[in-house]
């Protein structure tokens, strides 16, 4: 749970995951993090090491919702904050508008939307960090194996690019 002290932004699900693991928890296969699309050597797992400022996921794709998910495998998360960092090199292609939605079984007709936020104006500069809560509450017993940040409007200077340095959760673990 994060309880709003700003050291604490990046210390939630992942990080836990990454320190019990010893690494980068897609490298470990911990979690599955994969992408709509992938610009050259900014892989989605760039999302997962939120101790790495210099790293970051870039969609290759110019387009219209472009995503970055994590799939937990075997586990479960029962989602209410996620915290977003920008990339530390440029203002450009940092998100305004997205969603984050939960799903159980990955499939395109089977994603609910949990939170949104349109022409957010907290991570328009390099090297930005926000966190956010999760607008719709839960009921108790939901809990959810995929959770993704999906693209839903354009992206810092008028592109449909996502780039993001990291993307942490906060809530349950089951």
């Amino acid at each position: 749970e994060f309880d709003g002290k700003t050291e604490n932004r990046l210390k939630g699900i992942i990080q836990k995951l990454t320190e019990e693991a010893g690494g980068n928890v897609s490298d470990k296969g911990i979690v599955d993090v994969t992408s709509s699309s992938t610009f050259s050597d900014y892989y989605p797992k760039n999302a997962v090491d939120l101790n790495i400022i210099s790293n970051y996921y870039e969609s290759i794709n110019n387009t219209y919702d472009q995503w970055l998910r994590y799939d937990f495998k075997e586990r479960k998360i029962r989602p209410t904050g996620y915290s977003i960092r920008t990339r530390h090199d440029s203002d450009y292609y940092n998100p305004q508008s997205w969603c984050i939605e939960v799903s159980n079984t990955g499939n395109d007709n089977d994603w609910k939307i949990v939170d949104s936020r349109t022409n957010a104006t907290s991570l328009q500069k390099g090297s930005q960090l926000d966190t956010f809560e999760i607008g719709q509450k839960l009921p108790n017993n939901e809990s959810y194996r995929f959770i993704r940040l999906r693209q839903t409007g354009q992206s810092t200077y008028n592109s449909n690019y996502l780039v993001i340095s990291a993307l942490e959760y906060f809530g349950e673990l089951l």
